[in-house]
């Protein structure tokens, strides 16, 4: 029985889609069902996604960048999964919401009320599902490093669920058609280019190989 990926992301702008179906390629191409989905700003993307993440061996979740985090979208629908309950409810703890959203919040589930049903040590191993983020960003004042919240938010959603996190790819992309010649990566107006796309194929290839060796 051939494993089961599933490659989720948000693309604004097509940068971050490029190297999704990149990584659909590689999986598929080693003998893996891939499943891609697009998560968009809409009440069914986020509150009742089509699919179970549990059910995955490995979780790819992808994103541009909004002022150094990833796309709420992504951000929320894994929200929805690590606590089994709308993820506007999390977020009203800290006096936000999502407003393209606008159906009533439905209430907490009795089972959730109580902490010790919802907060316990989670320890991940070798036998874990898998999960890389994969992340493309302009990074136009510090390069690679604007991308770190994301991938690091991103991450701690996923091991939240039960996903070991294995890795990263970062890459720039496309935001201005301006060539910036004094930003960190100068014209980025090509990106992610062709080389950056062969860098994503051997980036899940490479986590592939590791996967299989820790299984031999």
């Amino acid at each position: 029985m051939s494993k089961k990926c599933l490659i989720a992301y948000s693309s604004l702008s097509g940068n971050t889609e490029k190297v999704a179906l990149r990584f659909k390629t590689v999986f598929e191409r080693n003998g893996w069902q891939c499943d891609v989905f697009t998560v968009r700003k809409n009440a069914d993307d986020i509150l009742r996604p089509p699919f179970d993440i549990r059910q995955y061996d490995f979780v790819c979740a992808g994103s541009g960048l909004r002022a150094h985090l990833p796309y709420n979208e992504v951000l929320n629908m894994l929200r929805g999964f690590r606590t089994g309950m709308d993820p506007r409810i999390t977020l009203g703890f800290r006096d936000e919401n999502i407003p393209y959203i606008s159906e009533s919040i439905l209430e907490i589930p009795p089972q959730k009320r109580d902490p010790r049903n919802v907060h316990h040590k989670i320890v991940l191993g070798p036998e874990s599902p898998k999960a890389v983020v994969f992340i493309t960003y302009a990074g136009y004042e510090f390069g690679p490093k604007e991308a770190e919240p994301a991938v690091q938010l991103l991450a701690l959603e996923l091991e939240h669920i039960g996903f070991q996190f294995v890795g990263q790819f970062c890459c720039p992309g496309k935001y201005l058609d301006d060539p910036t010649p004094r930003t960190f990566h100068g014209d980025i107006r090509d990106r992610p280019n062709e080389k950056d796309l062969l860098r994503a194929e051997m980036f899940i290839e490479e986590r592939l190989e590791e996967i299989a060796d820790r299984s031999g």
